[in-house]
């Protein structure tokens, strides 16, 4: 709003909320140059998502954070309603209370709402846009799935793939237009102002991948076990950052692939949308940095485990009990008891305590984003099945 630098810590001193809560090591580590690696503040998030966000730097810290909190509960009650579409349940169907119930109760969504995290409202808005584009209101699910994308890239972007390999053209192309549009404000106002922000934007993706504490996967970082991607299972099993990160996107271009390759044999059917999409969104979480709050996600893996338990009841099952570790922050809680004594040294000095126990969540994420790929072949196979049979 202002045409000053979101990227530089300067500049979040400078603006800091006189309502919002003042931390004596801000103006210490801006001025030792050591904010970025030790806080992960300011985020390095994309020129889109500070033009979303940018209307509400208008109001006084306190009613700018009450607003958002209200959108964020606001959206979770329409998406709660959502879901139950989605699911082909009926208000009064015992099944759809059980739906609300189980995500009411996965722990992603309590402390992306503590947080005040973007995550949230990306996920909700992801999910709106699936029953939106099932209504066939196109330009909306546009709107919906670019607000998505634009707050939060790692979340909002895998509904955006799912549209484009389901070719809904409409829907994708105006989705990035929109995206384009969004990030030309925010570009154009810096221009304007001749601001230089694209170092200190490098700068901070930089750090926070490479050396900074908030996405570090190794021990430097104490709560690394708040991260759900890969590279926390694949370091602690090889020990090396370049060769944790080398497996982690292998394995996730894998993944991805065999979940293109069930989408391209399934073609224009869309029947298993919901099993798609939460093959995809499981699948996404794993590759590239995500924490605990991202799993919101797995909401949509939720609704399809109910809406579809009756044909299938043991891989729902299954997943099911995969989801189990997500109703607490289990990673963070094993992390605290470590840190105060409350876990005897016998169990942490195994291998297997920090390369399966403390990860728990991350293997979970794994396991049902197999388990989902495998239901998705299954479900491919039958439809062949079923169009041969039709056709003979």
């Amino acid at each position: 709003m202002r045409g000053l630098d979101p990227y530089s810590p300067q500049t979040l001193l400078q603006l800091w909320p006189a309502g919002a809560a003042q931390f004596k090591f801000l103006p210490i580590e801006v001025a030792n140059g050591t904010l970025i690696a030790k806080r992960g503040i300011p985020t390095a998030y994309p020129i889109s998502s500070l033009v979303l966000i940018a209307p509400f730097s208008l109001l006084p810290w306190k009613t700018a954070y009450g607003l958002w909190l209200a959108i964020n509960l606001g959206l979770f009650v329409v998406m709660l309603w959502v879901l139950v579409r989605l699911a082909g349940f009926s208000s009064r169907d015992p099944a759809a209370t059980l739906l609300i119930a189980a995500t009411l109760a996965l722990a992603p969504f309590h402390t992306g709402i503590v947080n005040a995290n973007v995550a949230l409202v990306a996920v909700e808005l992801g999910v709106l846009a699936v029953w939106t584009a099932r209504e066939r209101h196109e330009i909306t699910t546009a709107i919906l799935v670019a607000v998505s994308a634009g707050l939060k890239p790692q979340i909002g972007l895998c509904f955006l793939l799912y549209y484009v390999v389901r070719r809904r053209w409409r829907i994708s192309g105006i989705t990035l237009a929109a995206l384009g549009v969004v990030a030309a404000v925010g570009l154009l106002r810096l221009e304007v102002g001749h601001t230089p922000w694209l170092e200190n934007y490098l700068n901070d993706n930089h750090v926070l991948l490479e050396s900074g504490i908030l996405a570090n996967f190794t021990p430097l970082n104490p709560m690394r076990f708040g991260l759900i991607n890969l590279q926390v299972v694949a370091y602690s099993l090889v020990g090396s950052v370049r060769w944790a990160n080398d497996v982690a996107i292998l394995v996730g271009i894998v993944l991805v692939v065999v979940w293109l390759l069930g989408m391209r044999r399934r073609g224009d059917q869309g029947d298993h949308e919901l099993l798609d999409l939460s093959a995809i969104t499981v699948v996404s979480l794993l590759p590239v940095y995500h924490r605990f709050y991202d799993a919101t996600l797995l909401v949509l893996a939720l609704c399809w485990v109910f809406a579809s338990f009756r044909k299938a009841r043991m891989v729902g099952t299954v997943s099911l009990l995969l989801m189990l570790p997500f109703l607490i922050p289990g990673g963070t809680l094993l992390e605290t008891m470590q840190a105060e004594g409350h876990i005897p040294s016998v169990l942490v000095s195994h291998w297997w305590w920090e390369a399966i126990v403390m990860p728990h969540e991350v293997w979970a994420l794994f396991l049902l984003g197999v388990l989902l790929l495998y239901e998705m072949s299954r479900a491919g196979f039958v439809s062949e099945g079923t169009a041969h049979s039709l056709r003979g």
